[in-house]
C-alpha cells in the first residue's frame, strides 16, 4: 500500500489543478441552466493560467527550503512521489509548460470558432483539461503502466473532440477511424509492457535503463521496444501508421485538428524521447534500422503525398507525416556511432528535438487556427481549398500573413521556428555521421517545398481580381482572438531570439530525465 503525504500531492499540483478545473466544468454544467459553455470557458481559462503559473515558478515546502515542485527552465531538483512511480523534473516542467501554452492559445480561439460551428459545448473544455492532465501524468511517469494510463487519458478525450460535431458525417467518420486505429495502438503498447515485464521482471524505466542486452532475452526485449514505438508512430502519424491522419484532420472541426496536430503530437514526441533515453545503449544498434525505415518512409510519403490534392487541411495533414519523420531522426543513433560520444549525441538529440517539436507545434496551431476562421468567414462552414486562398492578402492581410508565416516555418525558412528545427536536425545527423539519412531528409525537404509553394502562391500571386467568397473580416474584433493569433505569430516569427536559451536549457533538462 502506498502511503501518500502532502508533498506527493504538491508535486502533482499542475495535473491536480487541471483535473480540479475539469470537474468544476462538469459541476457548473449540472448546476447552471444557461451560459454553461461560457462559464466552462472561463473556468478553463483560469485553470490553465493557474497551472501555468505553478509550472513556471514551482513550489517549495512550508519552510521555503525544500523544493516540492521544480520550476521550469531553471529547476535543478528532481522530485519523486507515489512510491517512485512519479518523477517531476525540469524536463517534465518544460514539456508541461509547452502543452499549457499551446492549449491556452487554442482556448482563446475556441470560443469564437466553436460558436460559429454550432458545437460550443462545455464538454469541449472538460475534455481539453483531461487530455492535458493525462499527458502531464505520462510525462512524469516512472513506469510503463503509469505511462500507458497517462497516454490514454490524454488521447481518449481528443477522440471525443474529433467526433464532437455529431451532425457532420465527415466528423463521425473521422472519429470512428481514429477510434479503431487507436485500438491497434493500445494493443501494441500493452504488448510492449507484457514483453518487457516478462523478459526483465520490471516495468520501471530507470531499472530497464540499467539492463543491457542478454543472449537469452535480446530478441524479446527488442520486440517489446518495437511495439512501443509502433504504438507511438500512430500517435504522431508516422509511417507505417499514418493512414488515418488525412481523413481525421479533414473531418474533425479545424480547431480540434489544430489541438491534435500540436498538443497531442508534441506530447507524444516528448514521450518517445523519454522512452528512448530510458533504453539501454546496447539496444540502440538493433532499434536503429526500425526507426530509420519509419523516418525515411514518413519523410518521403509525406512529401510526395502533399503534392497532390487541393484540400488545405489534407495538404497540412500529409505535411505532418513528413515532420514526424524528421522528428524520428533525432531518436536514431547509428550502430557505427562511437560509444565515447554517446552521451553527447543523446543530449544534442534531446535538446534539438525539443526545439523542433516546440517550433512545429506552434506553427501547426497557427496554421489550423487560421484555416478555422477562413472556413467560417462567410457565415457558414466552408471547405478550404487552394482556390479559396486567392488574393487573401487583399481580403484580410492578417489571415494571409498568419497562414504564410506558418507555411514558411514548415518549409524551414529563416529566421522562423522551422529553420531552427531543421538546423538542429541536420546538425545532429552530421554529428552522428548519419549522412544517408541527412541526404534523404534534404531530398524530402526539397520536395515538400513545392507543396508549400502551392499554398503560398494563391495567397499573394493569384491571377485576376478577388475570387474569395466575401470581403468579411476573417478575424472578428476580439481581443482574445487577436492576442492568440499575434502571440502565435510572435513565437513562430521570433523563435530564433530565444532558441539559444531553450537549447542550452534543454541540455540540462535531458540530464534530469533519469
Amino acid at each position: 500500500m502506498i502511503g501518500l503525504q502532502l508533498n506527493d500531492f504538491l508535486s502533482m499540483a499542475p495535473q491536480l489543478i487541471l483535473v480540479s478545473g475539469g470537474l468544476c466544468v462538469l459541476v457548473a454544467q449540472m448546476l447552471l441552466k444557461r451560459d454553461r459553455a461560457a462559464v466552462g470557458w472561463q473556468i478553463t481559462f483560469v485553470t490553465l493560467i493557474a497551472s501555468l503559473i505553478v509550472v513556471l515558478f514551482g513550489l517549495t515546502d512550508a519552510s521555503g527550503v525544500a523544493t516540492v515542485l521544480p520550476r521550469a527552465f531553471k529547476g535543478t531538483d528532481t522530485v519523486m512521489a507515489m512510491a517512485g512511480m512519479y518523477r517531476y523534473s525540469v524536463f517534465s516542467a518544460n514539456a508541461i509548460l509547452l502543452l499549457l501554452a499551446l492549449a491556452l492559445a487554442a482556448l482563446l480561439l475556441m470560443r469564437r470558432v466553436l460558436v460559429a460551428a454550432e458545437i460550443h459545448f462545455a464538454e469541449n473544455y472538460f475534455f481539453l483539461l483531461m487530455s492535458l492532465a493525462g499527458y502531464g501524468y505520462a510525462l512524469c511517469a516512472e513506469d510503463l503502466v503509469t505511462l500507458f494510463v497517462g497516454i490514454e487519458l490524454g488521447s481518449l478525450p481528443l477522440l471525443v473532440l474529433v467526433g464532437m460535431n455529431r451532425s457532420d458525417r465527415a466528423a463521425n467518420e473521422a472519429a470512428v477511424k481514429y477510434m479503431l486505429l487507436s485500438a491497434f495502438a493500445i494493443a501494441f503498447l500493452l504488448l510492449c509492457i507484457a514483453l518487457l515485464y516478462g523478459s526483465n521482471a520490471t516495468v520501471k524505466l530507470r531499472e530497464l535503463k540499467d539492463l543491457g542486452p542478454h543472449f537469452m532475452k535480446t530478441r524479446v526485449v527488442m520486440l517489446g521496444y518495437t511495439f512501443v514505438f509502433v504504438g507511438f508512430f500512430f500517435k504522431i502519424a508516422a509511417f507505417p501508421m499514418q493512414a488515418y491522419v488525412a481523413d481525421v484532420y479533414e473531418g474533425a472541426a479545424t480547431i480540434f485538428t489544430g489541438i491534435l496536430a500540436s498538443v497531442s503530437k508534441a506530447a507524444s514526441v516528448l514521450l518517445m524521447l523519454k522512452i528512448s533515453l530510458g533504453m539501454h545503449d546496447g539496444y540502440r544498434q538493433y532499434l536503429a534500422p526500425i526507426l530509420t525505415v519509419a523516418a525515411v518512409g514518413s519523410m518521403l510519403y509525406g512529401s510526395f503525398a502533399s503534392l497532390a490534392g487541393t484540400n488545405l487541411k489534407r495538404i497540412l495533414a500529409y505535411s505532418s507525416i513528413g515532420h514526424a519523420g524528421y522528428l524520428i531522426c533525432f531518436l536514431i543513433v547509428p550502430a557505427s556511432a562511437d560509444v565515447g560520444i554517446m552521451g553527447i549525441l543523446k543530449q544534442d538529440a534531446g535538446s534539438g528535438l525539443f526545439l523542433y517539436v516546440a517550433g512545429y507545434a506552434f506553427a501547426a496551431l497557427l496554421a489550423f487556427s487560421t484555416i478555422a476562421y477562413l472556413e467560417i468567414s462567410g457565415g457558414q462552414r466552408e471547405i478550404m481549398t487552394l482556390s479559396s486562398l486567392a488574393n487573401l492578402h487583399k481580403r484580410d492581410p492578417l489571415a494571409a500573413w498568419a497562414l504564410a508565416i506558418a507555411v514558411l516555418s514548415f518549409m524551414g525558412m529563416p529566421p522562423l521556428a522551422g529553420f531552427l528545427g531543421k538546423f538542429h536536425l541536420f546538425r545532429y545527423l552530421a554529428l552522428s555521421n548519419n549522412l544517408v539519412l541527412a541526404a534523404v531528409a534534404a531530398l524530402a525537404s526539397a520536395i515538400s517545398m513545392f507543396a508549400y509553394i502551392r499554398v503560398l502562391k494563391p495567397i499573394f500571386f493569384a491571377e485576376g481580381e478577388n475570387t474569395g467568397p466575401n470581403r468579411l473580416t476573417v478575424f472578428p474584433v476580439s481581443y482574445g482572438v487577436r492576442f492568440a493569433v499575434m502571440f502565435l505569430i510572435f513565437v513562430v516569427g521570433f523563435f530564433a531570439a530565444f532558441s539559444g536559451f531553450l537549447y542550452n536549457n534543454g541540455i540540462a533538462a535531458i540530464h534530469k530525465i533519469y
